[in-house]
């Protein structure tokens, strides 16, 4: 399996706080509509978002302190913006591998680019309203 079957394969999901309580588990797929995103976009007033991880550069597995550390630079930067941001996680589905990711939701295509390359992504999910979302790659 190369590398483009393994991320559209993964699994997908996002922790959304519920009005009446509790965390919602949301998955989702690549190339697969997802109406709770859609749901999450529409909420927000925004058309896109992304889900991205700053962990493990380059698909390269690293320490899991310095993973924290560059998903705490993350989470600031993705602050700075003032973004609402949810987190999840990203993986394959044996579990074998699993990263923590943020869905960053009004965040515009430029910028996702800019944030995947600064922290030297091979891929992140783009979220457009309306259509199903996709990986877009950087390798």
């Amino acid at each position: 399996m190369n590398i483009q079957e393994i991320y559209r394969m993964a699994h997908y999901s996002v922790v959304v706080p519920s009005v009446s309580g509790g965390d919602l588990d949301v998955s989702f797929k690549i190339d697969e509509p997802n109406q709770q995103i859609e749901e999450l976009l529409t909420k927000h007033e925004r058309s896109s978002a992304c889900f991205i991880t700053a962990s493990n550069p380059n698909g390269q597995r690293i320490d899991e302190k310095e993973n924290e550390a560059r998903m705490k630079e993350l989470e600031t930067l993705i602050q700075e913006k003032q973004l609402p941001y949810y987190f999840g996680q990203g993986g394959d589905p044996k579990g074998a591998w699993i990263e923590k990711s943020l869905l960053v939701v009004g965040i515009e295509l430029g910028e996702a680019d800019q944030l995947a390359r600064h922290f030297k992504q091979n891929a992140i999910v783009w979220f457009q309203r309306g259509s199903a979302p996709t990986l877009r790659w950087y390798i």
